[in-house]
């Protein structure tokens, strides 16, 4: 029999996204980027310890680096999309340890030498709860641990996006199961927050009747602020590079990946 995967719930707070609970079932199909998962991985086995995942999801990078030997753990506030993570986890005879938690206020009796927030997570919370998350992550870093957070860096373009939804992005898709859909992105940019309101629309083309949409918020923060918020927890030696090959930042850089240690 194989051993069970349990999710440990460790706080009572509300969920960050409760969009992801409605979105779980689909989240594979409109994420399944694996663009980022070897620069994970990397960067897991250079650490050469324990590493936790925050807002690990489905377990889109979980999953990559626990098969790959990596002793990690995940966290996340959607019950929903870490009960998809069990099953994918249990096809494959993996199991992982996942917490059901808010990244803003969690307790765990363990330190790690590497904390990763893909995938522009932070960005879903406000610049005052983003500093309660880094301060409590920050927390949980052993001395020399690192934390390696990806960002946006909003276009002048998407900027612009005011007023109402423009189109971001779309794509034509073919599912796990062969269902051919198509998916469109959608912002709209609202500048007094610094916030960018999404819109997603799943429609799989044999279910004309029916469209998935779902919204969320990102709050974009600058550079410079997430710098200071960076130093303000602690962290030191920070580096931020621009995509997932250690290029060099440069203002043009849309994807931000920072490194700093503790």
């Amino acid at each position: 029999m194989d051993a069970p995967i349990s999710i440990y719930l460790l706080s009572s707070s509300d969920c960050l996204m409760h969009v992801y609970d409605d979105m779980a079932e689909q989240y594979d199909n409109i994420y399944s980027d694996t663009y980022d998962a070897e620069f994970y991985l990397r960067e897991a086995r250079e650490a050469d310890g324990p590493v936790l995942e925050i807002a690990c999801g489905t377990g889109r990078i979980l999953l990559r680096l626990l098969s790959s030997g990596v002793d990690i753990v995940g966290l996340d506030s959607s019950p929903s999309m870490l009960e998809v993570l069990k099953i994918k986890a249990k096809e494959r005879g993996l199991n992982p340890k996942i917490f059901l938690a808010d990244m803003r206020d969690f307790q765990l009796k363990k330190r790690f030498k590497l904390i990763i927030i893909p995938y522009r997570s932070i960005l879903h919370l406000t610049n005052d709860d983003k500093r309660k998350a880094l301060q409590t992550i920050v927390s949980h870093l052993a001395e020399g641990g690192r934390l390696i957070l990806h960002t946006y860096n909003p276009s002048e373009e998407h900027l612009g996006m005011v007023n109402r939804f423009h189109m971001v992005d779309q794509e034509e898709c073919s599912a796990a199961d062969g269902r051919k859909y198509h998916i469109g992105w959608y912002m709209e940019f609202f500048p007094e927050t610094d916030s960018g309101r999404y819109k997603i629309v799943l429609d799989f083309h044999d279910e004309h009747d029916r469209s998935h949409v779902y919204l969320m918020d990102l709050f974009f923060i600058r550079i410079e602020d997430m710098e200071k918020m960076l130093a303000g927890c602690g962290l030191k030696s920070m580096k931020k590079y621009c995509g997932f090959d250690y290029s060099g930042f440069n203002e043009d850089c849309r994807e931000v990946l920072w490194i700093a240690e503790r």
